[in-house]
């Protein structure tokens, strides 16, 4: 490539230099090409400009100086473990039952170091707080088995259904009714119960169990109440047992006071 200039010649790589460096030169849009043509100190420029480019090119996947990178060329990693050295990988401890642990004596001066009267207020309303929670209630009948009663044959002739006795098992009531046989096609015989002072009632069937053969008198029914395991403590459970026949319905309700059965702590 030729120039206006017949003194000045400039070759390809020199020209290729021109066009990686444009931002350093000015360019005027009303003069030649031929004013652009750089002197000998414009060549040095254009060469020092050409080895920054590389050298910022570069440094993005290198340290910025040689001491830089020598440093990391002399670095290298190095893992050893245990076992080369002659020790035991893993540590294994076995405790026994028996055994009495180990307490640092820091433990028990630091333990010392606290008022004793705060200490032992704290491990009593600690104690309370956890006697408190292992209380447990169950029910507990507040009448007597009218089974054991003297005049427990005379209600039964008297009211023609009476409950013998009771037996509670954890959240199961579990009872016996005794009912005189009567000549009655329709014969239900069952346990109307409540849990919330009858605000509301439960009417539960009882399951003939067996019956006096030789004397065909009366028969016996067990039935079970399950109650509820969430209950309040402040509500009892109450019921009174009965008997409902075509010759009318017959009614055992502890005279008047029905049977009831209350929470104790235990």
């Amino acid at each position: 490539m030729e120039t206006n200039s017949p003194n000045s010649v400039i070759s390809p790589e020199l020209a290729a230099a021109f066009q990686l460096s444009t931002s350093f030169c000015r360019k005027e849009d009303d003069k030649p090409l031929s004013d652009l043509v750089p002197t000998g100190d414009d060549k040095c420029y254009l060469d020092a400009q050409k080895s920054n480019l590389k050298d910022r090119r570069r440094a993005k996947s290198l340290p910025a100086t040689a001491e830089q990178a020598s440093l990391f060329e002399n670095c290298t990693k190095k893992v050893k473990f245990a076992d080369t050295f002659g020790l035991d990988l893993a540590y294994v401890k076995h405790f026994s039952v028996t055994e009495d642990p180990h307490v640092p004596s820091k433990v028990f001066s630091r333990l010392n170091s606290y008022p004793l009267d705060d200490k032992q207020d704290n491990a009593v309303d600690l104690c309370e707080t956890f006697s408190s929670s292992l209380k447990l209630y169950r029910l507990s009948p507040t009448f007597a088995m009218p089974v054991d009663s003297d005049d427990f044959e005379g209600r039964l002739q008297q009211f023609r259904v009476a409950l013998e006795k009771v037996s509670i098992t954890n959240f199961d009531v579990n009872g016996l009714i005794r009912v005189m046989d009567i000549d009655s096609v329709r014969k239900e015989v069952g346990v109307r119960h409540t849990f919330n002072d009858w605000m509301t009632f439960v009417d539960t069937k009882a399951v003939l169990e067996s019956r006096q053969v030789h004397q065909e008198l009366w028969s016996q029914f067990v039935f079970t109440l399950f109650i509820p395991p969430y209950m309040n403590p402040a509500f009892s459970v109450q019921f009174a047992v009965y008997h409902l026949t075509d010759q009318g319905d017959f009614w055992d309700n502890n005279a008047g006071q029905n049977y009831t059965l209350t929470w104790d702590n235990t």
